[in-house]
This record gives C-alpha cells, sequence and structure tokens, in this order.
C-alpha cells in the first residue's frame, strides 16, 4: 500500500512538472519571436582550457591555456547577479575541470550563489582519485550533484581515442566509486552517468559501451558529432558507411525527440527548431567571455570582468547574437538541443502524443 501510494505521489509530481512546462512554453516562444530574452536556466561553465587528454578528434590541448582564469571568488560575484536568479543547472566542462587546483573552492562558491542549482562535474576520469574526492566534497557540502565520465569504448578502443593509455581503467574506477556514494546519498543527490560521441570513432564500439552502461546501472549520453573551433567528431574516411552505421545505432535507441531529429538529419531533412542559446542558456568561458553555444564558440557578447552579467545579457552584441542564432540551420548537441526543447516544449508535448506509451512509461519510472 506505502509502495502505491509512494509511486502515485511520484506521477503526480511529474504531471504538475510536465504541466508546467507546457503552461510556460507559449511563454517562452513568444519571448523567442519578439527578441526579448529571458533568464537563463542552465549554464555551461568552462572551468578550463587546459586538457590532459590527447584525443584524436581535439586540439584544445595543443593550445595555449587561458592565464587567469575565472577565480572561486569572480564566479561567486557573476553568480549572484539577479540574472541568474532562476539558474537550476551548471555543467562543468573543459579542457578538464579536474585540472583546476581549486576546483572544489569553485562549486562551493557557485553553490553559496545558487543553493539550489545542481552542478555537474564532465571528467575524463584521468585524475580519478581527484575527481571522486571532488564528488564526495559535493555530497559533504549538501550540494546536488551530477558526475559525467567521458566514456568512448571498453579498454583499449576508449584509450586509442582519448589517446592516453590505462584512461578507461580509471574512468571505470571513477564511475564504480561514484556508483557506491549513489547508493550511499541517494540518487536525489547524486546522478552518475557515461556519455560518447557517436562518430566515425566510436561508430564500431558504442554497443559495447551502452550494454557497458546498463551494467552498471547508469545513464549513457550516446551524443550528435558536433563541431567547433577546437574540435570535431567526423573525420575523412568512408562517409557513406559511416553513415549508414549511426543510422543503424541512431535507430537502436530508445525513442525520443532527439532520435527522431537525429533521423531527419541522416535523411539530409531540415532540423531547424527555435534554439534558445543566449536566451534559456549559455556558455561562460574561463576568461569571461559569454558565448551562445558550441557551434558558436567565438562569437562572444561580451565579458563579465568587464561588465556585470545582466549588462552583457541586455547589451548590443548579445541582441545581435540572439539574431544570427535563429538563422542557425541547427544542430543535435545534447544540452544544447535538449534544453531549446525543454524551453519551447512543444516538441516533446508532440512527441509523447505520437507515443504516449513512452509517456507512460517515464511517468512510471523511477526517474
Amino acid at each position: 500500500m506505502l509502495f502505491v501510494k509512494n509511486n502515485m505521489k511520484n506521477i503526480t509530481k511529474k504531471i504538475i512538472r510536465h504541466s508546467k512546462k507546457i503552461l510556460l512554453a507559449p511563454k517562452n516562444l513568444f519571448y523567442w519571436f519578439l527578441n526579448i530574452p529571458l533568464k537563463p536556466k542552465w549554464v555551461v561553465l568552462m572551468a578550463t582550457d587546459m586538457c590532459n587528454s590527447r584525443c584524436n578528434h581535439c586540439n584544445i590541448w595543443k593550445e595555449k591555456s587561458t592565464p587567469n582564469p575565472l577565480t572561486p571568488k569572480e564566479l561567486e560575484k557573476i553568480f549572484s547577479d539577479k540574472l541568474f536568479k532562476n539558474v537550476e543547472y551548471i555543467l562543468c566542462t573543459g579542457g578538464e575541470a579536474t585540472l583546476r587546483t581549486d576546483f572544489k573552492e569553485m562549486i562551493m562558491a557557485m553553490h553559496r550563489a545558487l543553493p539550489n542549482a545542481v552542478i555537474q562535474l564532465s571528467t575524463n576520469a584521468i585524475l580519478q582519485e581527484k575527481g571522486l574526492d571532488i564528488v564526495k566534497f559535493a555530497l559533504e557540502n549538501n550540494i546536488k550533484f551530477d558526475i559525467g565520465v567521458s566514456l568512448d569504448g571498453i579498454g583499449d578502443a576508449h584509450d586509442k581515442i582519448r589517446g592516453v593509455p590505462g584512461n578507461f581503467e580509471k574512468a571505470d574506477w571513477l564511475l564504480k566509486e561514484s556508483i557506491k556514494l549513489r547508493e550511499k546519498y541517494g540518487p536525489e543527490k547524486l546522478h552518475v552517468g557515461a556519455g560518447a560521441v557517436v562518430s566515425d570513432l566510436t561508430v564500431d564500439s558504442i554497443y559495447q559501451t551502452r550494454e557497458y552502461a546498463k551494467n552498471m546501472g547508469i545513464d549513457f549520453v550516446e551524443a550528435w558529432y558536433n563541431t567547433s573551433s577546437f574540435y570535431g567528431n567526423y573525420s575523412e574516411g568512408d562517409k557513406s558507411k559511416i553513415k549508414e552505421k549511426i543510422t543503424k545505432i541512431v535507430k537502436s535507441q530508445c525513442p525520443s525527440v532527439m532520435q527522431d531529429k537525429w533521423l531527419s538529419f541522416l535523411k539530409g531533412k531540415s532540423i531547424k527548431f527555435p534554439c534558445f542559446a543566449i536566451n534559456s542558456f549559455f556558455v561562460l568561458k574561463c576568461n569571461g567571455d559569454i558565448v551562445p553555444c558550441l557551434s558558436h564558440w567565438d562569437a562572444s557578447i561580451g565579458n563579465v570582468r568587464d561588465h556585470s552579467p545582466s549588462e552583457v545579457w541586455y547589451g548590443k552584441k548579445a541582441k545581435e547574437a540572439r539574431q544570427f542564432v535563429k538563422k542557425c540551420p541547427g544542430c543535435l548537441n545534447n544540452w544544447g538541443a535538449g534544453w531549446s526543447f525543454e524551453s519551447s516544449y512543444y516538441q516533446i508535448l508532440f512527441f509523447y502524443l505520437k507515443r504516449p506509451d513512452i509517456l507512460i512509461k517515464k511517468l512510471l519510472s523511477k526517474e
């Protein structure tokens, strides 16, 4: 009886959450259409541009790193700006975030400014013990925390792509130790996941990696092959054969809006949708620049060291950026597209109307 009661309570919460998004979507779309900026809900923070991986698909480790990245004190001041009062999620990435010697101080500073926000560490797990120490620190300080580990394959397959022998073993250790902490503190306090980009580099290892994550009881993100000024996940070769393999992988994924869009893209169809970059989300680079997303990595709308976040957000360059983002043909970057779908919501709603079985399954899940 108690199980049924708790389950109904969980379902009711989910229905209320979805209903709020449905009610908010028209306002978001109206503002988007009239170029009225929203207050951001999601942030990607480039904690550092230093990296200890030697990935085949990325050259950030070859570049000169920023000599004076944003400090914990600066981050606390930045995120205390009234512009960020609605922020729910901060994704800390790099480079490799764990290379910051003050990373624990950074997440503590952000937590003081935004105590209800979830903070995520995206890591390559090369510094696996430091990564686990960060997770423990966050939990001990009552910070809602996510850890996401890059996982391009199993064993040597992963190490070859990452260019660091023994990397998979370290990633495996960090995931297993994080799962132990999740069991101790609860999934509402700690989310553990892994992710890989589906590209010519990983097409032959995705299924095995997917099965590994399933057996571990963690989420596995199979990301679209995005490109940026410092990396690309798609190299030359027999592209028709690679495309065929990628199509097969995408078709085997769990049904979702992202899967539908991805399959359309692979068929050469338009995937354009209302993108909410520089609206409901943005990227804060370690030098203080605010940019729209990964695709527009070098399109800075201003620097939070020179002006307050609010001044940057409502400035001339930000208005110009929202215009060229609207003209973007669209991408399926998992956070950019995902947060855009969440903001407009109608695409998610239409998907659920088309596939009510998926909605029912989601409502009944423990998530």
